[in-house]
């Protein structure tokens, strides 16, 4: 694979998903020609693809493989009796997966940052490449996401470092194990580690060990970056051989957040490193957990000889990631938001974020079960304190009920059911119009509405902005 010439034809099958969506841009950055095929095309990372000039069909045709293309990346999102996938191995072409291309193609001659963790990933990959890059450092970097502060989701820099996030997720229907366990880690972020992906997952143990890997393979000489306020993280550093370093708002965290000031423009906190104060930025970010995210990304970066002055001045210029509390729109005082949220963590720990900042505000929140964790019911006693922070919950129906597999599917009805006896005025609707149609007539100047879907929604944010539009004015 080292060796693909320049100009080699490079197809991905499941090309739309964000992790895949940035390797097709740095491939055709690196000088491949790069198509894609994918059943569902949705934004953002379909409109960032069209601007790159990168083709991607809808739909799997074998046709597509000819003539035959010298490499064919597979993505984890489709499995045996795809036609393209058939069409691949029955042709005996050459084929691999997303990590594998990544540390083969790009990782080599670079030192790997990989940022891992049930939540906070995109966040703390993008704020730690935009720290190195405010600091002069040039870094390299893969974002599962799109950044505001880069034109793009990845970055090819001249630097030592290269920082990726590192997914728990599987890598391919033939290699059915975390992606983070290719990418030859010299420093590794642990966030936080929950059950999740419970399409790969049976349970927590088999999480914990994939970690428990990626662990062992750091080198003596490099470093982890762990939460000090999770258990379960901390339980696994014993077996580390490199150094840790610890962050949170605990005591005895090597780099601990305290005095923490909350508002609408986002956070201001002190930095204390080892006992001693040495800053206090202003994040514009809302919710505990991003300062957590936050404080990883210092960690980071300050062992990489970053100062604590460059370090102050890329956290105040950070502006986030698309999906991920972004405001979309302001209409007539209602501020609509899209989030990727899809845990009952992430869910609780960003509504508690935006319940802080609009305190006065009423809080709407717009959930769609999308993730195959989410189609079963396994989360579904969880979500009624997750969503204690919204004064109104909207339920859209799980969009992909066979996500679910032989397990009991979640119940939208009976979750709004359990949320109205627990305090939480919720509904589950049948759809995206029922949806927009109490939108329409409850909401209010001054609510706070946020989207909370790590799938499409059908277009539902863009479809509410436009109709609050029309209905109250720019």
């Amino acid at each position: 694979m080292k060796h693909l010439a320049d100009g080699a034809h490079v197809h991905l099958i499941a090309v739309c998903g964000t992790a895949m969506g940035s390797l097709a841009s740095m491939l055709a950055e690196r000088g491949f020609r790069v198509t894609g095929s994918d059943r569902h095309i949705y934004p953002p990372m379909s409109d960032y693809l069209a601007e790159a000039g990168i083709q991607v069909l809808e739909g799997f045709d074998e046709s597509r493989l000819q003539p035959p293309p010298d490499l064919v990346v597979v993505g984890n999102a489709v499995s045996r009796g795809n036609p393209e996938v058939e069409a691949t191995l029955n042709r005996r072409l050459p084929y691999a997966h997303l990590p594998e291309v990544i540390r083969d193609l790009f990782l080599s001659e670079k030192r790997p940052i990989i940022v891992t963790g049930t939540h906070g990933k995109t966040t703390t990959t993008a704020l730690t490449a935009h720290l190195l890059s405010v600091a002069g450092r040039d870094p390299s970097f893969l974002v599962a996401g799109l950044p505001h502060n880069f034109p793009r989701p990845f970055g090819l820099g001249q630097g030592e470092e290269f920082v990726i996030e590192g997914d728990e997720y599987d890598s391919a229907f033939f290699a059915k194990y975390a992606k983070f366990l290719f990418y030859r880690p010299e420093t590794v972020v642990i966030n936080n580690i929950e059950y999740d992906h419970a399409d790969i997952y049976r349970n927590l143990s088999e999480i914990e060990d994939a970690f428990r890997r990626l662990i062992n393979m750091v080198p003596s000489e490099g470093l982890i970056v762990a939460n000090a306020e999770d258990p379960v993280v901390t339980g696994l550093l014993p077996g580390s051989f490199a150094l840790v370093q610890s962050f949170g708002l605990c005591e005895g965290a090597d780099w601990r957040a305290t005095d923490i000031e909350s508002g609408p423009e986002g956070q201001r906190f002190s930095v204390v490193h080892n006992g001693i104060e040495v800053g206090r930025p202003h994040l514009r970010l809302h919710g505990i957990y991003n300062i957590r995210n936050t404080l990883a990304a210092i960690a980071c970066c300050g062992s990489a000889g970053v100062t604590f002055d460059e370090l102050e001045k890329g956290i105040e210029s950070f502006s986030g990631i698309r999906r991920r509390q972004e405001i979309i729109g302001t209409i007539a005082g209602i501020i609509l938001i899209d989030d990727f949220a899809h845990h009952p963590t992430s869910v609780e720990q960003t509504l508690q974020g935006l319940r802080k900042a609009y305190p006065e505000r009423r809080l709407w929140t717009v959930f769609e079960p999308a993730s195959a964790s989410n189609a079963r019911d396994i989360f579904e006693a969880r979500y009624v304190a997750a969503f204690a922070a919204a004064d109104r919950v909207l339920l859209a129906p799980v969009p992909r009920p066979e996500r679910s597999g032989d397990q009991p599917r979640l119940q939208p009805d009976r979750l709004a059911a359990h949320l109205m006896k627990a305090g939480t005025q919720a509904q589950a609707l049948a759809d995206g119009k029922a949806i927009l149609q109490v939108l329409c007539s409850d909401v209010t100047r001054d609510d706070v509405i946020v989207f909370m879907s790590n799938g499409g929604f059908g277009g539902l944010q863009q479809k509410a902005l436009a109709a609050l539009r029309d209905l109250h004015g720019s």
